[in-house]
């Protein structure tokens, strides 16, 4: 489990940080866009199929966050959305910005 996560409202970016000293940094775009929930994967497979379907952008605006257990993390968007969990395992192999 990371010893600490951060928003930085001004860089609008998400910190990450391990106890053994590793660190990621994601844009809140770039972390908007790998989230895992079931439903935005769907949407992207189906956008994926047809290239002329249209779909809202999302709102990449982080507006808070909640650890779920001792192997998560929620993150409340600003269009509502908060289903996806985001492991600590998945978050750390995930590709930083």
């Amino acid at each position: 489990m990371p010893a600490r996560v951060r928003i930085d409202s001004e860089t609008r970016t998400v910190i990450v940080e391990w106890p053994d000293g590793f660190r990621r940094t994601f844009s809140w775009s770039r972390w908007r866009a790998a989230r895992p929930c079931a439903l935005c994967r769907a949407e992207a497979q189906q956008a994926q199929g047809d290239p002329l379907s249209l779909r809202p952008r999302p709102d990449d605006t982080l507006v808070d966050f909640t650890y779920v257990g001792n192997y998560a993390v929620r993150f409340f968007w600003g269009d509502g959305h908060s289903s996806g969990l985001y492991t600590w395992r998945y978050l750390r192999d995930l590709d930083s910005e």
